[in-house]
């Protein structure tokens, strides 16, 4: 396996992650204080999507690692 390879693979999705991270943290800081959670579906997709990205990034991540 070209170990070059590999870690230019690591490298782009670790990149995505804290990408993914940043943006569920800034999403997470969003002052939701008297807003009934009915209307605040769409934030709450957003954060599972993005929940979703990350969990899919680490699987890529551990994959990779076992086929080394």
């Amino acid at each position: 396996m070209n170990k070059k390879t590999v870690k230019q693979v690591e490298r782009r999705l670790l990149q995505k992650m804290m990408e993914d991270e940043k943006a569920l943290k800034e999403m997470l800081a969003v002052e939701t204080d008297g807003i009934p959670y009915g209307q605040l579906d769409g934030l709450m997709v957003k954060v599972e999507q993005l929940l979703g990205r990350i969990m899919i990034s680490q699987n890529k991540l551990m994959l990779l690692q076992d086929m080394q």
